[in-house]
């Protein structure tokens, strides 16, 4: 019972500081409880119960630690605890960034202030970081000393020796496997240069991915990789990713990309920077697309692309969280995931539009009330929306008039007849909107809205007149 009486606040002085300093009497305590105890101790009040439960937790082997860290249920103010720089441990970050329970916002602070040695772990496990966190752990200020400082010795080919490695048959660390290959395919000889390229083409995927996400990436591999004529799809989000990607080289893609990496480029829209955007608007593929849509994949309207652009142009990044902020958000229950509302939050309007256009119905409903036009916009716009959830939305009291006004401008909505007997019931909906659709009512709901008191007078009188006159 120990835990839990912790927790509900029965114990004593004398028995929260025997815990604090491990002393459990033999008593035999699961990872995850004492873990969760210790980080409760740590935040006491009394400075000698926090002092011995933070020494206490500073000494736990890692071993100790991994199996309650690694938990779904692992409570939020354990995980921040762990993630904060001054307790973070290296060999414990893999399986902290790994669990969805972690905080992004705590994720972020970490990636922003941490240590070398942290710093380091960070850059060996970059697949487990989002985007937001990238973006932090570029603005860390070591993180410029370390891109100066030289890393692994290069490695030096001798003439003969440049064709044995251009065809792949000699032997490269992983780490520099792609940037001497791409060094080999500007090479004089053009032998050398075919068989650079040659090997390059049979990499497979799973071979490129950790170098082309690492931050030493060299410039001349990321646009060897972002080159129409060697872009891979597959390989597209861990460049546009990278901060070490030139930007030209990504919106000269945009500007050009066929339709698989334009496929690419559209669902990832929240790694690219707004010449990135202007460019991908001109793309001659997407402006095909605009008359003559694929029947799978994602199109963005060249309007809401320019809505985008506009409100990122104007956007401020928000600030990164203060303590007190980090821990009103926090929710009740610690052992659940971050809520919607706080991850939606913190999203930029690039990320919350991606969100609207390929994430979830509960998403979807959410985001319909966000006070960005561009944000209602792609969710009406989102190839997951199902004709369920526009009867749903066309029925709510709480949206903008905007939204209402979009669903009636849709023709695809506008042949549901649900969707159009909720819009004319909507007290929201403009009056503009609403008298010319009265004509496509069946007799039965022009009675029935006749006597809605809930829609304008000027509504509800027409719906009356036409129903008389409908009913004769």
């Amino acid at each position: 019972m120990l835990p839990q009486q912790l927790l509900s606040g029965e114990l004593s002085r004398e028995e929260k500081l025997q815990v604090a300093r491990g002393e459990m009497g033999g008593a035999e305590v699961p990872a995850p409880q004492l873990l969760n105890m210790l980080v409760v101790l740590a935040a006491d009040t009394d400075a000698e119960v926090s002092g011995a439960a933070q020494e206490t937790l500073q000494h736990l082997p890692d071993e100790q630690c991994v199996p309650a860290l690694a938990a779904p249920t692992l409570p939020e103010p354990v995980a921040r605890y762990f993630l904060d720089p001054s307790h973070a441990r290296p060999a414990l970050l893999p399986t902290l960034l790994a669990n969805p329970a972690s905080p992004q916002d705590a994720i972020i602070v970490l990636a922003a202030k941490s240590t070398r040695e942290v710093l380091e772990m960070l850059l060996e496990i970059l697949d487990l970081l989002k985007p937001p966190v990238l973006a932090a752990l570029k603005n860390n200020p070591l993180h410029e000393g370390w891109r100066k400082e030289p890393s692994a010795e290069t490695v030096e080919l001798a003439p003969e020796e440049k064709l044995q490695a251009a065809r792949g048959e000699m032997e490269i660390p992983a780490d520099q496997l792609l940037n001497v290959l791409v060094s080999l395919t500007a090479d004089a000889d053009p032998e050398v240069c075919r068989a650079a390229h040659q090997t390059l083409s049979r990499l497979q995927d799973e071979q490129c991915v950790a170098e082309l996400a690492s931050w030493t990436l060299p410039e001349s591999v990321a646009r060897y990789f972002l080159d129409l004529a060697h872009v891979r799809p597959v390989l597209l989000p861990a460049l546009l990713a990278n901060p070490a990607s030139p930007l030209d080289a990504i919106t000269v893609l945009a500007a050009n990309a066929g339709p698989e990496v334009l496929q690419v480029l559209l669902e990832e829209l929240d790694l690219l920077q707004t010449p990135a955007l202007i460019a991908l608007k001109d793309n001659p593929t997407h402006e095909r697309w605009q008359k003559d849509p694929p029947a799978e994949g994602l199109v963005l309207e060249v309007d809401l692309l320019d809505m985008l652009i506009e409100e990122m142009q104007s956007e401020t990044p928000p600030p990164p969280p203060t303590a007190e902020e980090e821990t009103a958000a926090a929710p009740a229950d610690p052992s659940k995931p971050e809520g919607l509302v706080s991850k939606i939050a913190r999203m930029t309007v690039a990320q919350r539009l991606k969100l609207a256009l390929l994430g979830t119905k509960e998403e979807r409903g959410f985001l319909i009330r966000d006070g960005s036009k561009v944000i209602q916009r792609g969710v009406l716009s989102s190839p997951k929306l199902t004709d369920g959830e526009a009867e749903n939305f066309a029925a709510l009291k709480n949206v903008s008039q905007d939204v209402l006004r979009l669903i009636s401008m849709n023709r695809k909505f506008m042949k549901n007849y649900v969707v159009l007997k909720n819009l004319v019931n909507n007290p929201r909906l403009p009056i503009d909107v609403g008298l010319p659709l009265l004509n496509r009512l069946i007799v039965t709901d022009l009675r029935s809205l006749s006597t809605n008191k809930n829609v304008p007078d000027t509504v509800r009188k027409m719906a009356e007149k036409m129903f008389k006159t409908k009913k004769t």
